[in-house]
């Protein structure tokens, strides 16, 4: 068996179902390591910065500064962060890392209100927090993991906040955090809560599937949003500065208004399928009382489950006169005569056919990975070992058997087309006296 991890979807292998893989992480590592890069480049120039008194290397923009204690806070948390094994709880040496990280953050605080300063530039209360959460989240990593999946997360919440003051020129959302500082938490953030991404909530920024595209999509959408806020802030003349401002706002709301609506959309729909699945195995694990086999909804769970990923059919089987049988002998005989002939069938099933009863006398064999030969074959050969039985309570008469093999369209998850296709196709054989089996495509 083939057990190949670059399938989409479900499929089937020689009767096994294989489940889709998880997402591969392997974009998310290189996301993680541009994330390192981008946070080192940070540090480096900040450092350089600092040694040779070039202030713009530290503060690019507006009085805020990366301080020296943020620049040893950031280089601690990126040694912890190069540390990692990323699906595995922090080992010692990582740990001690990061609880340096948060007693650097609290001496800093202790310091600035004892009044010692160092350098230029000053550890904000929003970039000590920052620091704090996102050292917590590491340290409870694989053993508190709803705590660090939180903390992870939070952590990038006053960057982010930062950004965004920086580009829309609040510096009341920044405060004394330089864009520099921001960009280094923020890289360091995305490094760090890549080790969630297989949880609920991220799952979709790394899935290969339909929603995870349509969230990805979404996603680009409010950057291009959070880019175009920015624009209008810097670019757009004052006179202009208000109307352009509630424009945008206006823009946002329609288009949260449209995620929402879409997002309920697509939930409606999943809790729609989900319903109907639910409804189709629980008609499928029940029986027919009088025979024992499985009825039909057995038989369109079939169709549904293999329908849009591999060619199958069906055979319609009648007996010749069951019919007439049940008016004379009543319902009874007719169900005796339709068991023995189940019975026989299923003892030669094959692991690609599955036997239900269907629902005016008759039997469904369906069969995947066929062509209309084969299952024309196929049923030629179940009409001759049903002709050699003898019905003991009959003066050990004979059964004859006749049959209808459709060979259903690719994609198709819903037998019903094909049933009806070979009822027609049998009462026209039976009309014109043609042959036992006859063959047809589904309409």
């Amino acid at each position: 068996m083939d057990y190949s991890a670059r399938f989409r979807g479900l499929k089937a292998r020689d009767g096994a179902f294989l489940s889709p893989p998880h997402p591969s992480l392997r974009p998310l590592a290189r996301t993680r390591q541009v994330s390192l890069v981008l946070a080192g480049a940070v540090l480096l120039i900040a450092a350089e910065g600092h040694i040779y008194g070039i202030s713009k290397l530290y503060a690019v923009t507006g009085a805020s500064a990366l301080s020296l204690p943020t620049l040893l806070a950031g280089s601690g948390a990126l040694a912890a962060t190069i540390l990692q094994r990323p699906l595995l709880r922090s080992d010692p040496r990582e740990s001690l890392v990061w609880c340096l990280v948060i007693l650097l953050c609290l001496a800093t605080g202790l310091g600035y209100r004892a009044g010692v300063e160092l350098g230029a530039g000053r550890m904000g209360a929003n970039t000590a927090v920052s620091f704090v959460l996102l050292a917590g989240g590491q340290l409870c990593y694989r053993r508190l993991s709803a705590s660090s999946f939180g903390l992870s997360l939070m952590s990038l919440a006053l960057p982010f906040i930062a950004a965004i003051g920086y580009l829309n020129n609040a510096p009341m959302l920044f405060g004394e955090m330089s864009l520099s500082t921001a960009v280094l938490l923020l890289s360091l953030g995305v490094a760090n809560v890549s080790r969630h991404a297989r949880r609920a909530l991220l799952r979709p920024l790394v899935s290969g599937s339909g929603s995870g595209r349509t969230v990805r999509g979404i996603l680009l959408g409010w950057l291009v949003l959070v880019a175009l806020q920015a624009v209008v802030a810097r670019f757009v003349p004052d006179p202009w500065i208000a109307t352009s401002g509630v424009a945008v706002m206006v823009v946002d709301t329609l288009s949260m208004l449209a995620v929402i609506l879409f997002l309920g959309m697509r939930y409606d729909a999943s809790a729609t399928r989900l319903r109907l699945t639910e409804w189709r195995l629980y008609h499928a694990a029940l029986r027919d009382p009088a025979t024992g086999m499985r009825g039909r909804a057995s038989a369109e769970l079939f169709s549904a489950t293999f329908g849009p990923i591999s060619s199958h059919g069906l055979v319609l089987f009648e007996i010749e006169g069951v019919s007439d049988i049940a008016r004379r002998f009543g319902p009874q005989s007719a169900e005796r005569l339709l068991r023995l002939v189940s019975e026989t069938l299923q003892r030669t099933l094959r692991p690609e056919e599955l036997l239900c009863r269907e629902e005016e006398l008759g039997l469904l064999l369906m069969v995947r990975n066929c062509s209309l030969e084969t299952l024309g074959a196929r049923a030629a050969e179940l009409c001759a070992l049903v002709a050699d039985l003898r019905d003991p309570e009959r003066e050990m008469m004979r059964f004859e058997l006749a049959a209808a093999a459709v060979m259903a369209r690719r994609g198709d998850g819903d037998p019903a087309p094909s049933i009806r296709r070979a009822r027609e196709a049998l009462r026209l054989a039976q009309q014109e006296g043609a042959q036992r089996v006859v063959l047809c495509e589904a309409a």
